[in-house]
């Protein structure tokens, strides 16, 4: 699943960002496991690269990331709930007018997503509320900057809420074209850095909502791919773009 992202953040107290974000993630899933009382379950793992550069007035970052993850999804009749967690650590080269940094930050997260599938007209026409929410934590190590100044940063807790409504179509040929929009709320959010023990101004990404397309395509019993862009406009605005392909393996 190869993504990336384009946007401008303009953060509260701080600087308006020029984002891009890229990378991907490799995994595998379990076959359906019958549980009881009518469900059923999927499990994956994964893992995946990650890459970000940063820019805004006078600084430059390139980070280079790795990310290790599972999850469960867990389904029964139309409704679906599926949890992950993931751990993953990030090295980044900052360029300033001082010259260059290095940065080191350790990720560890958790959310869940649960949603309904409203089946209309012989399932050729699907609506998909859904809700997700998760917890990040962000530990930037202490590290002196390039100007000799020690930087001392508390871990980050951040939350998210996103309520998002999704409508598929589903084609006598396999296509799966839909549609979506998702309401994206930060919690807890805020940095705290201090320089030489002085607190420096706390920043935050303020809500914004993302909406987009998307398509969906299978071959058979075995072969499954998509394609997705999104737009994102309020406290992020800009672009991010998808795509995902799934090969079933092993006999049936």
């Amino acid at each position: 699943k190869p993504f990336a992202t384009f946007e401008k953040v303009d953060l509260s107290n701080g600087p308006k960002v020029e984002n891009q974000a890229y990378g991907s993630f490799f995994g595998g899933d379990t076959e359906i496991i019958s549980l009881k009382k009518g469900w059923d379950a999927v499990f994956s793992g994964y893992a995946g690269y990650t890459g970000s550069h940063q820019h805004y007035t006078g600084s430059s970052i390139y980070q280079n990331g790795g990310t290790l993850g599972a999850s469960g999804v867990f389904y029964k009749n139309n409704f679906f709930t599926g949890l992950t967690a993931n751990i993953g650590a990030s090295i980044a080269d900052a360029s300033t007018m001082y010259g260059s940094e290095d940065i080191t930050m350790l990720m560890t997260g958790i959310a869940s997503k649960s949603g309904y599938n409203w089946e209309l007209a012989d399932s050729k026409f699907i609506i998909q509320p859904s809700w997700l929410m998760s917890y990040s934590f962000v530990n930037t190590f202490n590290y002196h900057n390039a100007a000799g100044v020690g930087i001392d940063a508390e871990p980050l807790h951040a939350i998210q809420l996103v309520p998002g409504l999704k409508f598929i179509g589903n084609l006598d040929n396999g296509w799966q074209p839909y549609a979506t929009i998702q309401m994206v709320w930060n919690l807890m959010d805020d940095t705290k850095f201090q320089a030489n023990n002085v607190a420096l101004p706390q920043m935050s990404v303020d809500p914004y909502v993302q909406y987009g397309v998307g398509v969906q395509k299978r071959w058979g019993d075995r072969f499954t791919g998509f394609g997705q862009t999104l737009i994102r406009n309020g406290g992020r605005n800009g672009v991010a773009l998808s795509l995902g392909f799934r090969w079933a393996i092993g006999k049936d």
